[in-house]
């Protein structure tokens, strides 16, 4: 198989530096290692926060720090592709979150680390199992020693992003008033909330592989907005962005179900259908109101094809995302 990676030159226009491109292979091969399970009527609803805040001992680029600092990458490249890694907090550029101000912080040595993770036992695993443990054993070199609890977890929904805003307000609880269902510390355990009804998955289909869509789009962050809108997809890891602006990289969730999307690199082969005037692939997807999805499309931007109509016992509509992508929003047939 031609690797499109390797069919990049220097001459060809607009090529992306040699480091992003190794930047962008890494990323990819991290998400390629990762275990997909299909979703099934046993996968969880319900996903493990957890902020960490730390107070260091020296500013991060004092010589001092520099062991901590020079790795920051590196552990954070393994929880990444570690097992069980949903998202985690970076700053605008992709960075550490040791680089993101901590709202109502006064101390300019206060860091968070804010992640988000399918289980406690992965989360452990992460820490305690990978080489972010023998850091962890070192923390004291690099932290200060603080009384308050500076950890806390708590369950949210699948496909939901934590804010640090509300990070910090689980924390507070758990100082406040202890452990409880609603925020508690690392050494808890603290199992997920019964499902609601909405949150139960009716599929009781299994499958060893899962199939995950990749769309090429023409603006990335545009298509994750329409998405958003139209179909309530959750961005569910940070952006992969290049120097020039475009995402290399990004991550939804629909419904439990995954989709990839990322801006048009042509010296790379990789355009959207709108700009090939063709498009061979479709996509359908189950909602709750096959009509009201399909005039929220069309309100949003997407051109209609077909309809909302009966058929084959369904209710069936077909649109055009901005990008040229087609889509079929199904329902029941309505009475």
């Amino acid at each position: 198989m031609t690797d499109a990676f390797d069919s990049l030159t220097e001459a060809a226009a607009g090529a992306p530096s040699p480091e992003f491109v190794a930047r962008l292979r890494s990323r990819l091969d991290a998400i390629e290692s990762r275990p997909h399970t299909r979703p099934t009527a046993t996968t969880p609803t319900r996903h493990l926060a957890q902020l960490n805040l730390g107070r260091f001992r020296l500013p991060l680029d004092h010589p001092e720090m520099a062991d901590f600092a020079n790795a920051l990458d590196r552990i954070n490249a393994i929880a990444d592709a570690s097992p069980g890694f949903v998202w985690r907090l970076t700053d605008d550029d992709g960075g550490p979150s040791s680089n993101v101000t901590v709202p109502g912080a006064t101390d300019p040595l206060i860091a968070s680390n804010l992640s988000v993770w399918t289980d406690l036992e992965s989360l452990r695993d992460f820490m305690y199992r990978t080489d972010h443990g023998s850091y962890l054993r070192r923390r004291r070199e690099w932290f200060q020693h603080d009384a308050d609890a500076m950890t806390v977890l708590w369950w949210i929904p699948a496909g939901h992003i934590p804010t640090l805003d509300e990070a910090l307000e689980r924390l507070d609880d758990l100082r406040a008033h202890g452990p409880s269902e609603r925020a508690w510390p690392l050494r808890r355990t603290m199992p997920p909330p019964t499902p609601t009804p909405t949150e139960t998955r009716t599929d009781q289909r299994e499958a060893d592989t899962m199939l995950i869509p990749y769309l090429t789009v023409g603006d990335a962050r545009a298509a994750i907005d329409f998405y958003a809108e139209v179909f309530d997809a959750q961005q569910v890891s940070e952006l992969f962005e290049m120097a020039d602006g475009r995402i290399g990289h990004a991550e939804l969730s629909i419904g439990g179900n995954t989709l990839y999307l990322a801006d048009g690199f042509p010296e790379m082969g990789l355009v959207g259908p709108a700009e090939q005037g063709t498009n061979s692939v479709s996509m359908v997807i189950e909602v709750d109101d096959c009509d009201a999805t399909y005039a929220h499309a069309l309100a949003a931007g997407a051109s209609g094809e077909r309809p909302p109509e009966n058929a084959h016992g369904r209710r069936v509509a077909w649109f055009r995302d901005p990008w040229g992508h087609r889509w079929s929003p199904t329902s029941s047939t309505t009475s």
